[in-house]
């Protein structure tokens, strides 16, 4: 069965409102245009791998809900139930209403988490039923006991603790799987208050292979990468070194431009996906492949900046 991703793509008044991680801080003037260009382009590159993807409109509300684009932040499909989140931050918790009534129309079974806790972001699923759960700068410790009753029976999991600027797992912890399937988890040491990397390798097994990342690199969002298909779908901007070292690991790399998106946004290419892995019979909601061409209409009727160049904060 082919991969299958949720995607929310930008509204017209995309921007900057919460300001919540160290790149959205800058609060810079935004082209919500530029920003449907980007997220299309990740959409088609991730369609060309073989992936279905989810087309979730952006609510219709005021202000507008400017981070739902993150879709990695919406919940997690566990044991056939889409749990969605519970946002730390203030401006993403109007969130939930638009997640669920999509879910419901798609006929995914919805259930709310009870405890601060963003999704997908903060589940590392290393294969084997062995998952990194992570906490402590936007979910909380108080969320691993309930997402770890709804894994797989016999799941193995372990808790890691972050520390800021790396607010979600997936900005630091990077399961890839190359052409051959095998499995390469990218970690950067300096983002765990409680584990190291050889916790992690003991952890993971054999099976796994834990290579070290930069600080450069995590910043540069490298564990934010989106594999699929053997290929890695990757920021700009990240060393040669890192790059040669996955290339040698047998990893068909491609370099996916964002600079709105993820460079004032700070949200990267897994950032802007759910994988909606073990999908129950029955669901289903608008895709990519049916949605392509209107998107791109729209395109042209968006604004090139949702407001003036001196950068007014949201």
């Amino acid at each position: 069965m082919a991969d299958a991703f949720l995607m929310s793509y930008p509204g017209p008044d995309w921007r900057i409102r919460g300001a919540a991680n160290f790149r959205s801080r800058a609060r810079a003037a935004t082209s919500p245009r530029a920003a449907l260009a980007e997220w299309l382009r990740l959409g088609d590159a991730i369609a060309r791998r073989g992936g279905r993807i989810w087309v979730m409109p952006p609510a219709g509300v005021a202000p507008p809900l400017t981070g739902m684009i993150y879709t990695a932040n919406a919940g997690a499909l566990l044991g056939g139930v889409f749990v969605v989140s519970k946002m730390a931050v203030a401006h993403r918790q109007a969130e939930r209403q638009p997640i669920v009534e999509f879910l419901n129309r798609a006929r995914l079974p919805t259930a709310l988490a009870a405890h601060t806790w963003e999704g997908q972001a903060d589940v590392c699923a290393l294969g084997g039923d062995r998952f990194l759960l992570t906490w402590g700068v936007r979910s909380s410790e108080s969320s691993i006991a309930e997402v770890r009753a709804r894994l797989p029976a016999g799941a193995q999991a372990l808790p890691v603790r972050l520390r800021d600027p790396y607010f979600h797992g997936d900005t630091c912890l990077s399961p890839l799987q190359n052409r051959k399937g095998q499995v390469v988890l990218l970690a950067h040491a300096d983002a765990l208050v409680d584990r190291t990397l050889a916790d992690l390798q003991r952890f993971a097994g054999a099976e796994v292979e834990v290579l070290p990342i930069s600080r450069a690199d995590a910043l540069g969002y490298a564990a934010n990468a989106l594999g699929i298909g053997g290929r890695i779908l990757l920021p700009t901007g990240l060393s040669a070194e890192l790059k040669r070292q996955l290339a040698e690991r047998d990893f068909d790399l491609e370099e996916i431009e964002l600079a709105e998106l993820f460079g004032k946004g700070g949200g990267g290419p897994r950032c802007l996906v759910n994988r909606l892995d073990g999908l129950p019979a029955g669901a289903s909601a608008p895709e990519l492949t049916t949605e392509r061409e209107r998107l791109e209409q729209l395109l042209e009727s968006y604004p090139e900046s949702v407001y003036s160049s001196s950068h007014k904060p949201l």
